[in-house]
């Protein structure tokens, strides 16, 4: 189906930025223009942008595309805010309200060319009929969910869980509209519910969890993980998505992600799949629950990953010495080769004392 859109020709200073932005923060959103302008100001890098329009011009390679306003009196910006609030700030330095700031951007605007001033007064902008158009956030949702000019990963959450809750889509079409698969866009929705739900319920963590939102990502690949808070991927968007109870919630973002008075047990997402593990174990949650500062090497252990831990080592010495056995009689006189062979000696030696039944299957009674 072909949308239907109109190009305008409009001034920056007649746009209005967005103030529900997929990029801010849930708390971030729904401010003033003044608000919106400087989060943009503080958070997007526009001076930056700004040096670039002054050396090459403005480029109008990725259209500027927006909505009616509330009133009609004006179009909002849903796809450029940053280069708009740039073009702003060019064309009337005054918006800035920080003093300092200010002189940087009068600085900027006293360095536009007669021509670049006449360039920037009207930009095009492609408008949609409305917020909601399903067009207009297939095609943000494209560009910037699975497209080249990806956001980051709590951002591209965030916008899928608006598709989800706001169109009230399944995840198959909400993928379909993206160019991406019903399991990704579930997961991202489920982890993103999770976070706006631990900041509504005052969960100690939350911030932090929110901050490193690719870790639960991936947390959520764990099935262990998924088990211990009661996740179950339905395929329905609106089933509660943690329903082990409040406590155990709580447990999973103090642990996995600190508090601002606690450090989190797990410190390196390549210990997800452990930490997996670890939330299968009674054993090793009575320990972090009865341990003011528990550690994930112990919690790993009273989860019989010793155990794991040995028998993996021991497979990965016999691969690796499996690739050798066919090249040292070639080397037999080499240095390097004689002595690896006397450490691998001295260590089966070592091992193979607690194994007689083995050493007598390879080795024989002497």
């Amino acid at each position: 189906m072909t949308r239907t859109t109109r190009m305008q020709d409009l001034s920056p200073i007649d746009l209005q930025l967005d103030p529900d932005n997929p990029r801010f923060t849930e708390s971030e959103r729904g401010g003033s223009q003044a608000e919106t302008l400087r989060l943009l100001i503080d958070r997007f890098k526009l001076e930056e942008l700004a040096e670039s329009i002054l050396a090459s011009g403005y480029l109008t390679f990725d259209p500027l595309v927006g909505f009616p306003s509330d009133d009609k009196s004006s179009v909002v910006i849903a796809e450029g805010n940053r280069r708009v609030a740039t073009l702003k700030l060019l064309l009337d330095p005054t918006l800035v309200t920080d003093q300092r700031r200010r002189a940087k951007w009068t600085d900027f605007a006293s360095r536009l060319s007669n021509a670049q001033k006449r360039q920037i007064s009207k930009v095009a902008v492609e408008v949609f009929g409305t917020r909601d158009d399903h067009d207009l956030s297939a095609y943000i949702g494209f560009r910037h969910v699975t497209g080249v000019l990806k956001w980051p990963a709590y951002e591209k959450a965030g916008f899928i869980s608006a598709l989800v809750m706001h169109h009230d889509w399944d995840y198959k079409r909400v993928a379909d509209r993206l160019g991406s698969y019903a399991k990704y866009v579930e997961r991202h929705h489920i982890a993103h519910t999770m976070v706006r739900q631990a900041h509504e319920q005052n969960v100690p963590g939350s911030t932090q969890m929110e901050n490193r939102f690719g870790v639960l990502l991936r947390a959520l690949n764990s099935s262990g993980i998924n088990e211990f808070l009661g996740i179950q991927c339905t395929g329905d968007p609106q089933s509660s998505p943690v329903r082990a109870g409040e406590e155990r919630f709580r447990e999973f973002v103090k642990w996995t992600f600190g508090t601002d008075k606690l450090d989190p047990v797990v410190t390196d997402s390549r210990q997800l799949s452990r930490w997996g593990k670890i939330l299968e174990s009674s054993n090793a949650i009575r320990y972090l629950r009865s341990t003011d500062d528990p550690e994930f090497d112990r919690a790993w252990q009273k989860a019989g990953g010793e155990v794991q831990t040995v028998g993996d080592s021991l497979y990965t010495a016999a691969d690796r010495l499996e690739e050798v056995v066919a090249l040292v009689s070639e080397h037999q006189d080499n240095t390097r080769v004689v002595e690896g062979v006397g450490q691998c000696a001295r260590f089966m030696s070592q091992i193979l004392a607690h194994f007689p039944n083995v050493k007598t299957k390879y080795f024989g009674d002497d």
